[in-house]
């Protein structure tokens, strides 16, 4: 459960808790009537809040039929959604929600009671979202689409969240926003995050959270016990209208991993100067002491072909001020696409401009994958260009279940192996290069009962392995899945000895 791939699988919590204001007004003075009434007034306008918004929110059920994280116990869950169209019956949830690298169904139950089984539309290949869909017939009459709102969330605005807490459904929490520049880090590449108070509960991921005119303006998606955090809403609005339109929508990537620096270090250390960081204080007067620099250059992606280092503090790009506003670079690439970025960076305290190409983030390699003698093989992904710098080719696993005779290699408790990820590189001789070439040679290893296996564990320090290991071919039918674009649903395609 330590390597990071088992990211996928961890269904992150939410949310806020109730907070209330206490006046300290004598008993009967004429401050505490108006107060009284005052108050009186707004719970009646919160009711009619969370009455309205109740029509837009779902709660989740996910049964996961396939699964690469065979460690994960639990293949079914539960989370929230809410309507943003319903005219294509589109509903927006987190991608964990949604599941990555597995099969899965959806059940959703509407707030009137009324239940639907829902589709995969889309799944974002960065950032915790994804988007569902049911059939509009089956959409009562009573939901509506929750509006989303256009406006940044801003410190201290009070914010509520609607969802399936803890399977409570539908249960409502108030918090306030205490920080607008926040990178959890739950993703291989970092989120702008908002986060506001509140108390982490299972169940929640996939809600809205909301302002006081009913507007969304973030999914949420975890949080830290104390508080929650979530997606901002801007992240998701055009792709839902590219899912509405019918159009494929592209997320690009520079190639670099961007984090956040103090500024007050970096103008300590040198990297940049104090001139710098005074204009960046009148132009940007909320970065908080934060600002984008360069954390590290992939070379799955070629950026260590370029002028970047890591520990560049980001200035501008494209001549746009960054400061802290990571989610800005997202909308210049969304501007842009497929165009090079100009990045004008601090570095040594000096001031240094240069290119970086961008590159296309790919979803469908998670959309395909091959379940054999209790492993579920799958290509190569985002995450492990970004973590492991695996650009080329290749099929890799994470773990097996009991009695798989790859549990030798994948079990957390044998030494040898460290378990892991790892990459399958040839059966009985016959190379592995792509899910096409194992499933080509799997009528000759149902004939098998003993098998050499090639392997190698992925990490900083890879290294290449061989066993021999005995298997019941009676018990190893292979299923081969593919995801289905045109019609939204997984197609399984068996081989049987």
């Amino acid at each position: 459960m330590k390597f990071w791939l088992l990211l996928y699988f961890l269904l992150s919590n939410a949310v806020a808790e109730s907070t209330s204001v206490i006046s300290f007004y004598t008993a009967g003075s004429p401050e505490a009537k108006v107060d009284s009434v005052g108050k009186k007034s707004n719970e009646l306008d919160q009711k009619k809040l969370f009455n309205m918004i109740r029509k837009g929110v779902v709660a989740i059920d996910v049964i996961a039929h396939v699964i690469v994280n065979k460690q994960v116990n639990d293949k079914m869950w539960h989370g929230t959604g809410f309507i943003v169209d319903l005219e294509h019956g589109l509903i927006v949830t987190n991608a964990h929600i949604a599941g990555e690298l597995a099969v899965c169904t959806y059940r959703i139950k509407f707030g009137n009671g009324q239940m639907a089984e829902a589709k995969l539309e889309y799944t974002d290949p960065c950032y915790d979202f994804a988007i569902l869909s049911v059939d509009p017939s089956e959409i009562p009459l009573y939901c509506i689409a929750l509006k989303c709102s256009e406006d940044p969330v801003s410190l201290n605005l009070m914010i509520y969240s609607m969802g399936n807490s803890s399977r409570n459904e539908f249960s409502t929490y108030t918090g306030y926003v205490f920080d607008t520049e926040s990178i959890l880090w739950l993703k291989s590449l970092p989120e702008q995050s908002f986060q506001f108070s509140g108390l982490t509960v299972g169940g929640a991921s996939g809600s809205p959270v909301f302002n006081s005119g009913g507007d969304v303006v973030g999914v949420l998606y975890g949080g830290k016990l104390v508080s929650g955090a979530a997606l901002p809403i801007s992240y998701v609005t055009p792709v839902v209208e590219a899912v509405k339109n019918g159009r494929k929508f592209t997320r690009y990537f520079c190639g670099c991993v961007l984090d956040y620096a103090a500024i007050q270090d970096s103008v300590n250390s040198g990297a940049m100067p104090k001139e710098a960081a005074n204009e960046l204080e009148n132009k940007c007067p909320n970065s908080n002491n934060k600002i984008v620099c360069v954390s590290k250059k992939l070379t799955a992606y070629g950026a260590n072909e370029s002028e970047a280092m890591a520990g560049d503090v980001v200035w501008t790009v494209n001549g746009e001020i960054i400061g802290s506003n990571l989610k800005k670079i997202d909308e210049i690439m969304l501007k842009n696409p497929g165009k090079n970025l100009v990045f004008t960076v601090y570095r040594d305290g000096l001031k240094k401009e240069y290119e970086l190409p961008v590159y296309e983030l790919r979803a469908d390699t998670k959309m395909k994958m091959l379940s054999f003698a209790g492993v579920t093989f799958f290509e190569s992904t985002n995450e492990l260009k970004i973590n492991l710098g695996k650009s080329s080719g290749g099929v890799f696993f994470v773990d097996s279940e009991m009695g798989s005779p790859f549990a030798e290699i994948t079990s957390p408790s044998n030494g040898k192996y460290s378990g892991g990820a790892f990459q399958l590189i040839s059966i009985d001789g016959h190379k592995i290069s792509s899910l096409e070439d194992l499933w080509t040679i799997i009528p000759e290893l149902l004939k098998k009962k003993i098998l050499t296996i090639r392997f190698a564990r992925l990490g900083l320090d890879s290294q290449e392995f061989s066993i021999i290991v005995k298997y019941t071919s009676d018990f190893a039918i292979p299923v081969l899945y593919s995801f289905d674009q045109e019609n939204k649903r997984w197609i399984a395609k068996h081989i049987e000895s």
